[in-house]
């Protein structure tokens, strides 16, 4: 009974409910108790003459590591012609934030999302390249879809892909993405299977999906619908389940760029209303009933202070990483245990 007790406390800086619910410990943290979060300083450390361009994507891998995708050099430009010759993939410890490994150069034009499955294979996209690609840890790569630079919707081409999400069988979903509107399912060896989705505001509908993530014990898909404005979940061949817009006009409501899990069952948000808005900038994480558990940033005193949220990722002890594109930077939020 004790561990179903819901708490209710007022939050006056964000008008919204918080509520805490019971849940078995992930590693040290109880996540269920977790409601804040504080920002670890001067984290990554990276060596000298290394800079991040904008992070387009953050992952963590089998080991707990922290995988960057970023642009050195180059912003969100579609029409960019020449590879990036910097690495555009670090490994970062997560604990010292010191790089680990890097790859990645002459090899992409504009990255865009990372994932990594359990394997530790690693997932790529490239919004002008128009593909996706599996590489080794180290970077040797796998398979790559998709005609390089040419963007079309059917089963062997992509335009302007966004994220993967990958099941332990190997199979995975593509969301495509800014020009496209679909969400993709490829078996192990990146055959198409299916599809769902279309222009538009309705249920099953997108207008730029942008994120990817499970709901940990199902084979339920989140999507996070980027320019509508919420989160949409999916039964595993695309069967529209519900969605969440958060509380009309509320500071944390805004376009959902990102969305991850942790083992316990917890979703965590990207929200970005405007490009540079601090103050409906941030990360939500939710319960198990999609209820606000916690508020990060949103301009609130104190939390670090974000303008250009664009992927989220949860390592084993709770800590949430957050990847900004114009400020070119990765987050580290670490849980304050009550």
């Amino acid at each position: 009974m004790l561990s179903r007790l819901r708490r209710i406390l007022a939050v006056a800086s964000f008008g919204l409910v918080v509520a805490f619910v019971g849940g078995a410990p992930q590693n040290s943290v109880d996540a269920a108790t977790v409601t804040r979060y504080e920002e670890v300083k001067d984290w990554p450390k990276l060596p000298p003459g290394v800079q991040l361009g904008e992070v387009a994507g953050v992952a963590v891998d089998a080991s707990g590591h922290v995988m960057i995708f970023h642009r050195p050099g180059r912003g969100f430009d579609l029409k960019a012609s020449t590879l990036l010759t910097e690495p555009t993939v670090l490994e970062i410890d997560p604990d010292s934030g010191k790089v680990i490994s890097s790859w990645g150069a002459n090899m992409f034009l504009v990255p865009h999302g990372i994932t990594v499955d359990g394997q530790n294979n690693v997932f790529l996209t490239d919004v002008s390249l128009q593909q996706v690609f599996k590489f080794t840890h180290d970077g040797k790569l796998i398979f790559a879809l998709g005609e390089p630079r040419v963007g079309a919707w059917d089963a062997t081409h992509f335009n302007e892909p966004t994220d993967i999400a990958i099941r332990p069988d190997g199979s995975f979903y593509v969301s495509d993405g800014y020009v496209n509107s679909r969400v993709a399912l490829f078996d192990r060896n990146g055959k198409w299977l299916q599809e769902w989705g279309k222009k538009g505001s309705g249920e099953g509908e997108f207008s730029n999906p942008h994120g990817l993530a499970f709901v940990p014990g199902s084979t339920d898909v989140l999507v996070a619908d980027r320019e509508n404005s919420r989160l949409q979940l999916f039964d595993r061949v695309g069967k529209f389940k519900r969605q969440w817009v958060g509380v009309k006009d509320a500071q944390t409501t805004g376009r959902v760029f990102s969305v991850a899990t942790d083992a316990d069952g917890f979703l965590y948000l990207g929200i970005r209303r405007a490009d540079y808005d601090t103050q409906h900038t941030g990360v939500l994480k939710l319960d198990r009933n999609w209820n606000i558990l916690a508020a990060i940033g949103f301009g609130k005193p104190g939390d670090p202070v974000f303008d250009a949220v664009h992927d989220i990722a949860v390592g084993p002890d709770g800590s949430i990483y957050v990847a900004e594109t114009r400020t070119k930077r990765v987050v580290k939020l670490r849980p304050v245990t009550p």
